[in-house]
């Protein structure tokens, strides 16, 4: 399993357009296969900061999710809505009854 955290800032005057565009792959995302959690989350203090919560089956699967067409649309609409690149960041869980 991967998961992933992305973090977008909206500009200030887009924030409203940023939300739209990015609540309109949630659905054709959870309807992926290999997605087990894709859930977008505002920022309660700077509503302009946005984050994706992301749990995939495999780095493979994450990867095709990537070249989808729902995410090349958003790849298009970042450079006018987000005031800086997104930040992506893959992780993998830290179980605490493994040992090293």
């Amino acid at each position: 399993m991967i998961y992933v955290i992305a973090k977008s800032v909206a500009k200030t005057d887009k924030i409203d357009e940023t939300k739209k565009a990015m609540t309109a792959l949630l659905e054709p995302t959870h309807s992926e296969d290999g997605c087990i959690q894709y859930d977008l989350h505002q920022d309660q203090d700077k509503p302009e900061i946005f984050f994706f919560y992301e749990r995939w089956e495999s780095r493979e699967i994450l990867d095709k999710h990537l070249k989808s067409d729902h995410l090349k649309i958003w790849s298009d609409q970042q450079k006018e809505l987000l005031a800086e690149p997104m930040e992506v960041i893959f992780l993998d869980k830290v179980d605490s009854r493994m040992q090293t």
